[in-house]
């Protein structure tokens, strides 16, 4: 037999439920920062305003689906805060809602089945099981109304008492908002949408440096390829003093270290447009970065061949109007099922690419975009002979392993990083004769391994730590790259305060691009020219 109960009651059960039972980082977050005597007025709030969200939408049978929808939301963002110690704010949604299928199925494990029969099986069923009693629809939409008055009377008076108490706290401890479920995950969907609201009505597309122009080239055109690297931290490579020799082949190499630099952002869907952008950090939009000209549509119309190679969840847009080539991953010397490519692949037949691709003096621009650090399956970013620092996590559940084993697959990942660019840097090496070579590497982001509590990325920039923000650059310039520019390599090499905010006008200047629109204080090549 079905039990009974009225449709307000439901609303402040499920409620309840929400408040207790997927407000355990919630919980565990406000205990140590008052006790009890500001605890409390916190989980009222929160369960007031779970009350009002709850009955909101709980208007005849549509009740059900709206509660089991909040149950559900609720479940996988406790879930995965709990796991990887990640907060759910709009740039993590966008991170999440960009993610390809591969990406998700490392995030998927049988470990999890426990966790979501408890908290999400067992819930719905247990609403299903229930059935709202009958009333006219005149009484039901009294006592709807007269519930979302007492609730809203309710929150305004508790704020009102509480509001020095409530105003210190959020003010101090601003991940507040982005651990209270289900507010979080619907404050972030609200926000995704309105950004893509924003992107349906774009303003017309803005064309940036118009003049771009190409110094006029000397007897060979120029090469260079940048390594677009993905979630590798700067402290962690042997080349930046890691206690581990993480980078050995790089490390024989001269090149241009810039150590750790400031990333744009702390996930992919906002870096790799940021850095690629003509804005800045401090000024970035994303629909506006994605409606204008990047730093690889100026190349282009200044008359540089520009070719994308991608072995990561898509370019976010800025590689819309440039040659992207997916060849690299049709072959058979590297296992690229469900184009889970290792990076290695990136260089195939690239040599051959480029030499189809050369025209009498034109310049070439390769972006290789990796799967790089990508966690949490840092174990699969590297093959046998890159393993160095066994044992390795070979789990999604980052939280179950050891930390040294999450470390040591992480690591490897790196080892795996260091052939990558030390065979890119023997590819332009071999090139020479035919061109003026020159690679750039620079990360997205950085990954954290578990320091206090917290896992992967995507952390609200303010709030994360240099794990996240501090990622390395490295460029390697040929000899007659370096003669055919009169470059000062010292001069390069003592920049300090770098950023990917660096990346837009560097780029333009490897290549001699002139323009108006070009910002000499955001440029680390054309400063240290000697002519």
């Amino acid at each position: 037999m079905q039990s009974e109960i009225t449709r307000e009651l439901l609303s402040i059960s499920v409620a309840l439920l929400l408040t207790l039972m997927f407000n355990q980082s919630f919980i565990k977050s406000i205990l140590p920062l008052g006790g009890w005597q500001l605890s409390l007025p916190l989980m009222a709030l929160l369960f007031l305003l779970n009350i009002f969200i709850c009955q909101l939408f709980s208007i005849g049978n549509f009740q059900k689906v709206w509660l089991s929808t909040l149950i559900i939301i609720a479940a996988i963002s406790q879930y995965f805060m709990q796991q990887y110690g990640v907060l759910l704010d709009k740039s993590m949604l966008i991170n999440a809602l960009e993610t390809d299928s591969h990406e998700v199925t490392g995030l998927l494990s049988s470990a999890m089945l426990p966790y979501f029969v408890g908290y999400l099986l067992l819930p719905l069923a247990l609403l299903f099981w229930i059935k709202p009693q009958q009333r006219s629809l005149s009484r039901s939409v009294k006592r709807y109304s007269a519930l979302l008055f007492i609730v809203v009377a309710l929150v305004s008076g508790l704020a009102a008492s509480q509001y020095q108490n409530f105003a210190g706290v959020f003010r101090q401890h601003r991940y507040l908002k982005h651990q209270a479920v289900p507010l979080n995950a619907l404050a972030a969907a609200v926000g995704v949408i309105q950004s893509k609201i924003a992107e349906g009505h774009p303003t017309a597309f803005i064309q940036y440096a118009e003049d771009a122009q190409i110094i006029p080239q000397a007897n060979k055109p120029k090469l260079v390829i940048m390594v677009l690297g993905e979630t590798l931290r700067a402290d962690h490579l042997g080349i930046n003093s890691y206690l581990r020799n993480t980078t050995p082949l790089l490390a024989q190499r001269d090149l241009i270290n810039f150590g750790a630099i400031d990333a744009c952002g702390t996930a992919t869907a906002v870096s790799v447009p940021c850095l690629l952008s003509y804005l800045n950090k401090a000024n970035y939009n994303d629909n506006l970065a994605k409606h204008s000209d990047n730093v690889l549509d100026v190349l282009a119309r200044a008359g540089v061949k520009v070719i994308w190679r991608n072995n990561n969840s898509g370019c976010k847009s800025m590689c819309n109007r440039v040659v992207i080539d997916h060849s690299f991953a049709d072959n058979s010397t590297f296992d690229c099922e469900e184009g889970a490519c290792p990076d290695m692949a990136l260089l195939h037949n690239l040599r051959q690419e480029i030499a189809q691709t050369k025209n009498d003096n034109q310049p070439i621009f390769v972006v290789l975009h990796q799967q790089g650090n990508h966690g949490p399956e840092y174990y699969k970013r590297s093959e046998i002979q890159h393993k160095h620092f066994l044992p390795e996590c070979k789990s999604n559940l980052l939280s179950e392993c050891q930390p040294q084993h999450i470390i040591n697959a992480y690591d490897n990942a790196i080892v795996a990083a260091d052939e990558l660019l030390n065979s890119t840097i023997s590819l332009l090496d071999g090139l020479s004769d035919e061109f003026d070579t020159a690679m750039l590497y620079v990360s997205d982001h950085g990954e954290s391994l578990g320091e206090n509590g917290v896992y992967l990325h995507g952390l609200p920039y303010w709030m994360a730590p240099d794990a996240q923000t501090k990622v390395p650059m490295l460029l390697w310039l040929s000899k007659s790259f370096t003669r055919r520019l009169a470059l000062n390599t010292d001069c390069i090499s003592q920049q300090k305060g770098l950023s990917h905010d660096y990346v837009f006008n560097s780029v333009l200047s490897l290549f001699e691009v002139t323009s108006s629109s070009k910002d000499a204080r955001l440029d680390f090549i054309w400063p240290c020219t000697l002519s």
